[in-house]
């Protein structure tokens, strides 16, 4: 599939077009134009396109409203995306654009699941591109040259593209899993437990997907999820949160945080890993902001991590404890007694057990009584903890099995004497 606007880019799409079928496979162009006459035949022509998007294109034309445009014939491709490839017609998707182009790319893109083939070519993808990707495993390229014509660099250019969608298309790696995959939040100060973590799942026969707890990672983790590509989670970095009150260098993350597990049903295991410090871009006394000056400091590199207090403990555990409880699934809390991360435990920087145990009572006092919690007289980043959390997701987990069994074979009966 191809997207672009065949009114100002059509001779790009119909040279793309040629590089691609010449490598031996078939196409599919969806116009998303609406100003000027289309240079080039699509498959789906701007009126289709359009009217998928909910509008008829004389009536974009004529209210002149390129924002409104722009956004129907954003939903018009996407829709046209997601039916072609629920119907198996659709080995991958590229996109060309300038700025309009490219928001209009990535959106049509962001819409197709996981591992379906993704790119974009777009001239402004030197910039920051964070908010057009979002979670999806778009790949961006850069066109250098503007696409105003065909010339010996955008051909070049884009017979690279041509042959950037084909390789991905023509891969043999299929996104199957062998064992249950479980998605595992990892954050830098809590890596050695995660790495602890991995081994355990592996022992006990899952596979680790690890998402960096960096804003995006986590979000991303929420977004398989719901794609229904994860067994369990085991967030044991929700280091995120903390920085989130701050706007700190982790703290990006959007309102289904923490909420996809309990929503989809699958069972889940949290840990307050690296809640006991906010993450900031400062490394010296004197860059440190006002705000934070007389705080405990862990300095790291170009960041630093600043000591988060019994108030801001007891609001995060209100917020965990608001997301966990709305879960239909499984959950339980697994906390490690002598440090949530490197920056906090025994002669760390951060170490304050009396001020994490804040967020432990105010937890206990705010979730469900059928979600426990556990502490573990441990540090996180050892391995018995790591175990703990490990063997705490796995009854979840074949509780949970069992539980979606006996579901099966009761409506299994039930068909049975209706009949």
């Amino acid at each position: 599939m191809i997207v672009g606007t065949l009114d100002t880019k059509g001779e790009e799409v119909e040279y793309l077009r040629g590089r691609i079928e010449s490598r031996g496979h078939e196409t599919i162009v969806v116009d998303v134009g609406v100003l000027q006459e289309a240079m080039t035949s699509a498959d789906f022509a701007r009126e289709q396109t359009a009217r998928a998007g909910g509008a008829s294109l004389d009536e974009l034309v004529a209210s002149g409203d390129r924002r409104s445009a722009v956004q129907v014939m954003m939903q018009g491709a996407s829709r046209i995306a997601r039916e072609l490839n629920d119907a198996g017609k659709l080995g991958g998707a590229v996109a060309i654009g300038g700025g309009t182009g490219t928001h209009i790319g990535t959106g049509v893109l962001r819409t197709l699941p996981l591992g379906v083939p993704k790119l974009m070519v777009s001239t402004v993808a030197s910039r920051d591109m964070s908010q057009e990707i979002g979670t999806k495993d778009i790949t961006m390229m850069h066109s250098v040259v503007d696409m105003v014509g065909l010339n010996a660099v955008s051909r070049k250019i884009l017979d690279n593209a041509a042959g950037a969608i084909v390789g991905m298309v023509e891969g043999n790696v299929a996104l199957q899993a062998s064992k249950p995959l479980i998605g595992v939040t990892s954050f830098g100060f809590c890596t050695a437990g995660a790495m602890h973590v991995r081994t355990f799942l592996d022992n006990q026969g899952y596979e680790m997907v690890a998402f960096h707890a960096n804003g995006i990672g986590g979000m991303a983790m929420e977004d398989l999820v719901e794609q229904g590509l994860l067994a369990g989670v085991l967030d044991f970095a929700t280091h995120e949160f903390a920085d989130h009150l701050y706007n700190g260098y982790c703290g990006n993350i959007g309102p289904g945080r923490l909420e996809s597990a309990g929503k989809v049903g699958i069972p889940q295991v949290v840990v307050p890993g690296g809640l006991d410090c906010i993450v900031l871009e400062f490394d010296s006394p004197e860059s440190i902001p006002n705000q934070f000056k007389g705080r405990k400091i862990f300095w790291y590199d170009f960041r630093s991590g600043v000591r988060t207090t019994a108030e801001e403990l007891a609001i995060l555990a209100e917020t965990i404890a608001g997301k966990l409880n709305k879960a239909r699934g499984p959950v339980k809390v697994v906390i490690p007694t002598m440090g949530w991360s490197e920056a906090d435990g025994e002669g760390a920087p951060l170490f304050e057990p009396e001020t994490n145990q804040v967020f432990v009572e105010e937890l206990r006092r705010l979730l469900r009584s059928d979600i426990p919690i556990v502490e573990i007289d441990a540090h996180i980043n050892e391995a018995g903890f790591a175990e703990a959390a490990v063997l705490a997701l796995d009854e979840l987990m074949h509780t949970h099995q069992k539980q979606e069994k006996d579901k099966h074979n009761q409506g299994t009966r039930k068909e049975s004497l209706d009949r």
